[in-house]
């Protein structure tokens, strides 16, 4: 049965209720969900709080939003989101939209600069990375590696400590995306490479962006944050 949602974690404690509720059979996969306003009044919180988490719930695939009909669990929810119980953890202490801003800020400007200062062994060591998937490494570690190669690359230290100081979150948005989300994104990172790899700094960003972005678009109106120039010596 739901109940009205912690205040103090309002966004993990709807989504953990929300995905109990599925693997319940509260709700059968293909079958309507409440409305916004009906499911913000049963939790106890705003309809803003409510499209938040079922915006996630949609990127994940475990809901589909049918203009002029309603949101209805997709045909696989059930199967979807089978283990996910950790992974709200995305929504403890910040939103999964702040996160994703500052890690597009961040991550983005990490490709920028790679791209600029990489060596011969640094794309030899990104290289070296990927290449695990065929030596039957861990998906989710190859990962994780390469994020923190390209940080490193970046040869700026400043921004590596800021993205440790968000690791704990960043970590659970991943494993977010690893329980519910299929390995698309993860794939793209030879994409990230070669645009380091080619020393064009732009597309590097562009395609980090791409890559962070990729199970939660932005609106068209919202403009992305452009990386800094080096400036002229």
């Amino acid at each position: 049965m739901l109940k009205p949602a912690n205040k103090s974690t309002l966004h993990k404690d709807i989504m953990e209720q929300m995905i109990k509720a599925i693997k319940d059979k509260l709700w059968e996969p293909g079958t309507k969900l409440p409305g916004e306003q009906s499911l913000a009044a049963t939790f106890g919180v705003s309809r803003n709080c409510i499209r938040e988490v079922l915006k996630a719930l949609e990127h994940a695939g475990v809901i589909e939003a049918k203009p002029g009909h309603g949101t209805f669990l997709s045909r696989n929810a059930d199967k979807i989101v089978a283990g996910a119980d950790l992974a709200t953890a995305i929504f403890e202490n910040s939103s999964y939209n702040d996160l994703m801003e500052v890690r597009r800020l961040l991550e983005g400007q990490a490709a920028y600069r790679a791209a600029e200062m990489a060596t011969s062994e640094d794309i030899e060591k990104l290289e070296e990375i990927l290449r695990g998937e065929d030596r039957g490494e861990s998906l989710d570690s190859i990962h994780d590696r390469f994020h923190e190669a390209v940080v490193e690359i970046s040869g700026n230290r400043l921004l590596g400590k800021l993205l440790e100081s968000l690791r704990n979150e960043i970590q659970a948005q991943r494993q977010f995306h690893y329980a519910v989300l299929p390995d698309q994104d993860r794939l793209e990172h030879w994409t990230v490479l070669e645009a380091i790899k080619s020393r064009d700094p732009g597309k590097a960003w562009k395609a980090m962006l791409h890559h962070v972005d990729y199970f939660w678009r932005k609106a068209p109106n919202t403009k992305a944050a452009q990386p800094r120039q080096k400036a002229d010596s």
